[in-house]
């Protein structure tokens, strides 16, 4: 059973981990500091180490720029969780010696699928290698060189080049494909070949969506030449072509189940559809379900409020936001806390009905800007979204989120869902955690008026 090591120091997010691991045969541990892992890596001895980018401390590039000067730990498979997952962020992750990085707010599949490759990748070659033949453009070391794609894999490729980079560099990779177009990629070497035959086998880090389609079409085209017989193996082509004389008086019929398995390829593509938006709304729902157990865990409104800005960060995928209050009173909206603000701005209050965030609250309906891909607002009146935060028809205040991280492009149909009941766990937490303070402290003045009645 494989050992995985958790860490972070939001324990919201070590919740959300170990839901999506638990059930697949491993063993799950974790820590809440750079410190602490440091301290336990020897007792624990893990398979693989799932390590936080930003920790209060020791960051996660730091420990992993201390495990990997340890002969011991040089080749444990480390995946660095971050949140921003800006190019330069990037950088210095790989930089620091981790093998590859996921950003939040985590896919569960995608979190399963790097685990379960590095660790395939220690073990044993686990996915399927085709012939490839294309020019690409290597950058390691700071030197541009030419190479050629002879394999390649969903994992990775193998290079041939006179250019031999140490294990573990990272390499920018530029595949020249058909018709003009090319394919950006960021890869670690993991294999050094130099037995007359120089070569790299270069591990694929984190290819955005393009990227994988590419690979994927890649991959599919060259198990199509192999079953052809073109650069595979030349007794299946023979045997192809011996199969294809037998049959020529069954081609009529091959026509007609061609078309059949062409419908049921599309039945299968629907189907495959279906579940991946099933797996996007099981994912938001346990997403939500680890979220409403933190808020509602405690009746301290800082504490809640912590919770709140921690659950919009890792879950929703928010880089820049503002949680108002409302002053029913006075009737306005003021600043509580947030993420992404410079330390001396300064954020006016927002009086009911006026300017966009006044009239959603006086609405009291949930607000998304029309246009959000690539989107960002430095004004803290004009959000992109804004979640009126009710109990019982009551406004207790507004979520408003006016930029999200750049791996975050745009918002699914699930997380206008996700927004809306979220909305509605904050607002009660919140109207817990106010209430209670107040009867708090009545009691406190109470129980001194009584202590001061019976001296």
């Amino acid at each position: 059973m494989a050992k995985i090591l958790l860490v972070d120091d939001v324990d919201l997010f070590l919740e959300l981990e170990r839901s999506y691991l638990e059930g697949l045969d491993y063993d799950l541990v974790t820590a809440s500091s750079g410190e602490e892992t440091l301290a336990r890596i020897e007792r624990v001895e893990p398979d693989i180490l799932l390590l936080d980018y930003y920790m209060p401390g020791i960051d996660g590039d730091e420990v992993c720029i201390t495990l990997r000067k340890n002969p011991r730990w040089q080749n444990l498979p480390i995946i660095m969780v971050t949140a921003a997952g800006k190019p330069e962020e990037v950088q210095c992750c790989l930089a620091s010696g981790c093998d590859d990085y996921i950003t939040k707010p985590v896919n569960k599949q995608e979190l399963r699928e790097k685990v379960k490759r590095l660790l395939g990748q220690v073990h044993r070659r686990t996915v399927d290698r085709v012939p490839l033949d294309l020019p690409v453009s290597l950058r390691g070391d700071g030197a541009l060189t030419q190479a050629r794609a002879r394999n390649i894999s969903h994992n990775g490729l193998y290079l041939k080049t006179e250019t031999l980079l140490p294990e573990n560099s990272v390499v920018e990779l530029t595949l020249e494909l058909a018709e003009g177009k090319s394919l950006d990629l960021l890869g670690k070497v993991k294999r050094v070949e130099q037995d007359g035959s120089n070569g790299l086998g270069v591990y694929l880090v984190h290819p955005d969506a393009q990227g994988r389609k590419e690979i994927d079409s890649l991959v599919k085209d060259g198990m199509a030449r192999l079953r052809a017989g073109a650069g595979g193996d030349t007794s299946l082509h023979q045997r192809m072509l011996a199969l294809e004389r037998e049959c020529a008086r069954m081609r009529g019929e091959q026509e007609s189940d061609q078309r059949r398995i062409s419908e049921l390829e599309q039945e299968n593509l629907e189907f495959a559809n279906q579940l991946v938006q099933v797996e996007d709304v099981n994912n938001n729902l346990t997403n939500l379900y680890i979220a409403s157990s933190r808020l509602h865990s405690t009746l301290d409104r800082k504490e809640t409020l912590e919770i709140i800005k921690e659950v919009v960060i890792n879950f929703v995928g928010a880089e820049k936001f503002a949680v108002f209050i409302h002053d029913e009173a006075e009737k306005v909206l003021r600043f509580e806390t947030g993420e992404g603000f410079e330390d001396h701005q300064q954020i006016p209050e927002v009086k009911m009905g006026e300017g966009l965030l006044g009239e959603i609250a006086e609405s009291k309906e949930n607000y998304f800007a029309q246009e959000m891909t690539g989107s960002e607002s430095d004004d803290p009146l004009i959000p992109l979204v804004a979640i009126p935060l009710m109990i019982q028809g009551e406004l207790l205040g507004l979520l408003a989120i006016y930029r999200l991280f750049i791996q975050k492009e745009q918002l699914a149909s699930i997380d206008y869902q996700l927004f809306s009941m979220l909305g509605d766990h904050a607002a009660t937490a919140l109207f817990s955690s106010t209430l209670y303070g107040r009867s708090e402290r009545k009691r406190q003045t109470y129980q001194g008026f009584m202590d001061l009645l019976l001296k």
